[in-house]
């Protein structure tokens, strides 16, 4: 998941202040001949027809990536680097159209001018890159898919933090209280899923007669507290990350090509430093193509109806894929198609929608999580959960039409989404 590890940016734009003009403001002010009477059924088939496509793209596409995430995860907690390799190379090719475009000249691909110089671009990569890694790393140290849904959801109590501490923000009352709410909530399921994790060790330990032998609940802890360590390093430089882009952006002017040239730079920059991890991802390839069952045996349990002989060569063909290789990409694409859903949301409303959305969709893929892959969470995760979301949603709530300025956004800048 890169995500999360993938982000949407937009102006603050108070929808009830300012006509929509597709994201933007219009360069001669307010069109004061905008209708005001209540839309007509064609302006109600256009919005429907502008919305129900992109949610379908957000929950389609991130819901599936949450799923496909779980079933690699459920492989091998380790395959997190991996992971993040495939999905950039993917989203580097998705984007590729908005900053190259091709020529019957040498050499052929050609580079669009941009709006912001590449060498920004290094920096803005090399801590992108960094928080994706680190996210996706998490999971090789008992970090649950579910748990790390809400975990992350903590980012605007860093994000709050690092403003406050580095960029002169002030918050309003509502918001602090949200953040309040969030970092006890986050801190509760924490403690409360190594306790339940101990708690389910030694109740095995006792049903084989060997209760010395199930781990103390210290020692569960442990085990997840270098998970815990690299979730909040990843949500602390997530928050520098959204700080360096509303300077980048202030400095050079806030646009879709912007946007579209952070999502391409961001990820094709990255490609190359994962030459350093080389060997890392060489395990992780090995893993991924022993430790899963073939296409094949999954036709077979599932009783697919392809008709297939043992002997086909489609058959042999399955049985040379392994379950979790067609996964991966599925990952990819669907990491992509999410993308480009909340791109489009960002584009067409405001801010606050968006962070809305994004909250009801991260709450989508925890529920599908527990039923799904039969996660269970125990009530202390449950009551932590419930606190995070109600904070996120106190602190994307607007307390003034005209955010003072140097206040972060909801998720810590006044662009940057989780995905």
């Amino acid at each position: 998941m890169t995500e999360d590890t993938s982000t949407a940016r937009r102006r603050h734009v108070d929808p009830e202040s300012q006509p929509s003009t597709n994201g933007h403001v219009a360069a001669n002010g307010p069109r004061s001949f905008l209708p005001t009477g209540p839309p007509s059924a064609t302006v109600a088939g256009d919005v429907l027809s502008i919305y129900v496509p992109t949610l379908f793209l957000i929950f389609f596409g991130c819901c599936s990536n949450v799923y496909t995430l779980e079933s690699l995860i459920s492989t091998d907690p380790s395959l997190g680097p991996l992971l993040t390799f495939v999905q950039f190379v993917f989203v580097s090719l998705f984007s590729s159209s908005s900053c190259l475009y091709c020529s019957s000249t040498a050499p052929f691909i050609h580079v669009k001018p941009r709006q912001v110089p590449v060498r920004k671009w290094l920096v803005y990569t090399v801590l992108f890159m960094t928080v994706n890694l680190l996210n996706n790393s998490a999971f090789g140290y008992k970090i649950s898919v579910p748990l790390h849904i809400i975990l992350r959801s903590a980012g605007p109590v860093t994000s709050m933090t690092v403003a406050y501490l580095f960029n002169n923000a002030r918050y309003a009352k509502v918001k602090i209280v949200a953040v309040g709410f969030l970092f006890v909530g986050v801190v509760l399921a924490a403690l409360s899923d190594s306790y339940a994790r101990s708690t389910r060790a030694q109740g095995l330990a006792n049903l084989t007669l060997t209760p010395d032998a199930g781990p103390s609940k210290t020692a569960v802890f442990k085990q997840q507290v270098p998970g815990f360590l690299i979730i909040l390093l990843a949500l602390i430089l997530s928050a520098f990350l959204g700080l360096y882009t509303d300077k980048l952006y202030s400095r050079h002017g806030r646009s879709p090509q912007a946007t579209a040239e952070s999502l391409f730079y961001s990820h094709t920059l990255s490609i190359p430093f994962f030459g350093l991890h080389l060997q890392t991802l060489s395990n992780n390839f090995r893993v991924l193509t022993t430790s899963s069952p073939p296409l094949s045996s999954l036709v077979a349990v599932h009783n697919l109806p392809l008709g297939l002989a043992p002997t086909s060569t489609v058959q042999q063909l399955l049985s040379y894929i392994p379950t979790a290789a067609v996964m991966l990409v599925l990952n990819a694409m669907t990491q992509c198609i999410c993308i480009s859903g909340v791109n489009r949301l960002a584009t067409k409303s405001s801010s606050l929608t968006v962070s809305i959305v994004l909250n009801i969709r991260k709450l989508v893929s925890l529920l599908l999580s527990i039923w799904l892959f039969g996660n269970k969470l125990p009530a202390g995760v449950a009551v932590g959960a419930m606190m995070v979301f109600l904070g996120g949603g106190l602190y994307a709530w607007p307390t003034k039409k005209h955010p003072p300025t140097g206040e972060a956004g909801p998720n810590g800048s006044a662009e940057k989404k989780e995905l």
